[in-house]
């Protein structure tokens, strides 16, 4: 009786999943919700602020986004000292040897992935918890990057840095969003078409049954946090592009932490992993950029933007629990089952 009760359940379920108009199925993305959020937010700042929808003002929003840019069932929270200590390694040499940036993108991912590497040692070879072994590494990176400028040293870098970070490809599209688009190209390229990249996945979705199936478990989450340091790394680059200078407390001072988990949790990437993607990950982080440019916009002091990010957060996590009345929202049938 059980096994056919569940049985007619399920056969109902997917009936009406089948009976969803194709519109109502195309709602329920988070990709096409960020869009609409993005849009929304943006008119409405717009109506209040007319000088919101400037070129220079979405140029600033979107090279803002990309330096914010959890699949594999774990949580990185070293990637803001990780980003700080990268601008610092190589504002030193821009600033007091003109180092080329070229030369400048090398040693980032460098660094980046050897920093990435001691939080895999932790937490794929040792077996430290992810937010415990991230957390000191949080600790110890940063208290590096303190070391590295002396405490209060600041480095400033030559104008070629800063052009890379002002200039734009055609009005209201720097090059940073090129950059950062043909980043997110490149990773959701790996995740759906390699198959390192849907090992990824697997893992994080369920890591009894990753390893089950046979896969190196503890090779992909080791190469999960490398990646992440590499990225993070990049991001440090592209920071000190954007604000021409870097000290002690970059990264850390302005929540890069917080901000990047808003936006991958905002863009659809699911708190225990296996659910998610770049592309959700920048719609996310874009549109973080765009609600804290109308909060300023709004004359909304500072202080309240991490109380601002925490509640998109917990709508974000409340929004795909199962149950949440959001997502019956948007899974209920678009006509009634007979």
């Amino acid at each position: 009786m059980t096994t056919v009760t569940a049985a007619t359940a399920t056969e109902r379920r997917r009936a009406l999943g089948q009976r969803s108009s194709p519109a109502a199925r195309l709602l329920r993305r988070r990709e096409l919700q960020l869009v609409l959020a993005i849009v929304l937010v943006g008119g409405i700042s717009t109506t209040i602020h007319s000088d919101f929808a400037t070129a220079s003002n979405i140029s600033f929003m979107l090279a803002d986004s990309v330096v914010t840019m959890m699949l594999g069932r774990g949580i990185d929270l070293s990637v803001a000292p990780i980003l700080g200590i990268t601008a610092i390694a190589v504002g030193f040499p821009a600033q007091d040897h003109n180092l080329n940036i070229f030369v400048a993108l090398v040693l980032v991912l460098l660094i980046g992935a050897g920093l990435g590497i001691g939080n895999g040692v932790l937490v794929a070879v040792i077996g430290i918890p992810p937010i415990i072994a991230t957390l000191a590494t949080l600790t110890i990176y940063g208290g590096l990057q303190f070391i590295f400028t002396s405490g209060n040293e600041v480095v400033s870098v030559p104008p070629t840095y800063g052009d890379l970070g002002s200039d734009n490809m055609v009005p209201g599209v720097p090059w940073l969003v090129v950059i950062g688009a043909g980043v997110v190209a490149v990773a959701s390229l790996f995740l759906a078409r390699t198959t390192p990249g849907r090992a990824i996945y697997a893992v994080g979705n369920n890591i009894g049954a990753a390893f089950r199936a046979g896969l190196p478990v503890k090779r992909v989450v080791f190469s999960t946090y490398v990646l992440s340091g590499l990225l993070a790394g990049l991001g440090g680059l592209l920071y000190l592009c954007i604000t021409g200078s870097a000290d002690a407390t970059s990264g850390t001072d302005t929540n890069v932490n917080l901000y990047s988990i808003a936006a991958a949790l905002i863009g659809g990437t699911a708190l225990l992993g296996g659910r998610g993607g770049p592309v959700g990950g920048a719609l996310g982080a874009v549109f973080l950029s765009v609600a804290l440019t109308a909060m300023v916009f709004a004359r909304i002091p500072p202080i309240w933007e991490p109380a601002g990010v925490g509640v998109l957060i917990l709508l974000a996590v409340v929004a795909d629990r199962k149950g949440s009345p959001i997502r019956q929202m948007l899974r209920q049938p678009a006509r009634a089952a007979p």
